[in-house]
């Protein structure tokens, strides 16, 4: 009988100790799940890539002093060909061209998930006429327009949009 009651008493002990250790691992599985999904929204909102994307509040005062166009990537979180155009940005030879010959600036839409978007983006959108995302817009320094490509182009049409749009 003896035996019968140590069995009992060590059976909940040692399923009291297997539960703490089920919650720290279903703790750590919850933290984990949410650094990465704030880690993934970072990246979305920043672009990241190789481009070194500046501001759109300084593009053309940046545009200004260094002689360069402006390089308008209007894009949104929610499009499927923004994030095929955002591998092209992580293509070494397309940035290095994009950073040495423009001042690149992403306008990011807010439409869907705000209901409206910032008036210095609804402007830029407005005067360039853009329809879609991605819609890639080269202008001086002042405005004016250069070149337009809407849609994501593929690789090829990327590399000569952007050729074509650093001569002017």
């Amino acid at each position: 009988m003896d035996r019968i009651d140590t069995a009992a008493a060590s059976a909940p002990q040692s399923q009291s100790r297997l539960s703490p250790v089920l919650l720290w691992v279903l703790l750590a599985a919850v933290l984990l799940r949410i650094v990465t999904a704030v880690m993934d929204r970072g990246e979305t909102a920043t672009g990241d890539g190789l481009v070194r994307w500046k501001p759109r509040e300084k593009a053309a005062a940046l545009a200004q002093a260094g002689g360069k166009p402006v390089l308008y990537d209007f894009t949104a979180a929610w499009c499927g060909p923004c994030k095929m155009l955002d591998r092209d940005w992580n293509d070494a030879a397309i940035a290095e061209k994009v950073n040495a010959s423009f001042v690149p600036t992403r306008i990011v839409d807010r439409e869907r998930e705000d209901g409206k978007n910032p008036p210095d983006v609804a402007e830029l959108q407005r005067k360039y006429e853009v329809a879609g995302f991605p819609t890639l817009v080269a202008a001086t320094a002042d405005g004016r327009l250069i070149g337009k490509i809407e849609g994501y182009p593929g690789r090829d049409r990327l590399v000569q949009f952007l050729e074509s749009s650093k001569k002017n």
